[in-house]
């Protein structure tokens, strides 16, 4: 025994394990990580496209009308015109809204905006610039088990795709330096820009095809 090196087995493994190591480079495998899962009702594609504009930030526009109608807590998931009694009011400050007369109180259901702006927030990018540190080390030591018979390549791969994986989540739970706008705060009822219902989160994986 040299290290991890068993001399009498070398010669018999090296032929395969030569073989096997081929296949990091080849197309026989293919490792994929990110957002590849649906989520309760969500459909992968909607998915993806939360993660892209989280990651790179948007401007969103209204399409129908004039505003962009964002919920206050009490609308819940409702959309304006599902909602009966709404009418425009003008708040003290000058943000326009949707409200309603309840009870003889002034209920607002809706902010309006006319635009909205999404800051980058980019746990995606950064995941890219360090998944090769943590990678590597893996790879190398998923060279020699290869070598030695003990692993295969697909499983050195899904090594290194479970440790990207956890590390695009952890960038998720860091990204708090751009909070939420304080209308997006009330309606979650907490601050964690790219946490809500957990869903975006859950769809983060890796696969070895």
């Amino acid at each position: 025994m040299i290290g991890r090196f068993k001399l009498a087995d070398d010669f018999d493994n090296l032929t395969p394990g030569l073989k096997e190591l081929n296949h990091l480079d080849d197309s026989k495998h293919t490792l994929y990580v990110g957002v590849i899962h649906a989520t309760g009702d969500r459909t992968v594609e909607y998915n993806q496209m939360i993660a892209e504009v989280q990651n790179n930030g948007a401007t969103i526009n209204p399409v129908n009308g004039k505003y962009l109608t964002l919920p206050m807590p009490i609308a819940g998931k409702r959309h304006a015109r599902e909602i009966n009694g709404l009418f425009f009011h003008m708040s003290k400050n000058g943000t326009p809204t949707l409200a309603k007369n309840e009870n003889g109180k002034l209920v607002i259901y809706f902010i309006l905006k006319l635009q909205v702006k999404i800051p980058a927030r980019p746990f995606i990018s950064l995941t890219q610039e360090k998944c090769l540190d943590l990678a590597e080390p893996i790879l190398h030591e998923g060279v020699v088990d290869i070598l030695l018979g003990d692993s295969t390549a697909g499983e050195v791969l899904t090594k290194v795709g479970k440790t990207i994986a956890v590390l695009m989540k952890k960038q998720m739970a860091e990204m708090t330096a751009t909070p939420n706008a304080p209308a997006t705060e009330r309606n979650k009822g907490f601050n964690h820009p790219l946490f809500d219902t957990g869903a975006l989160q859950r769809s983060i994986d890796w696969v070895v095809v």
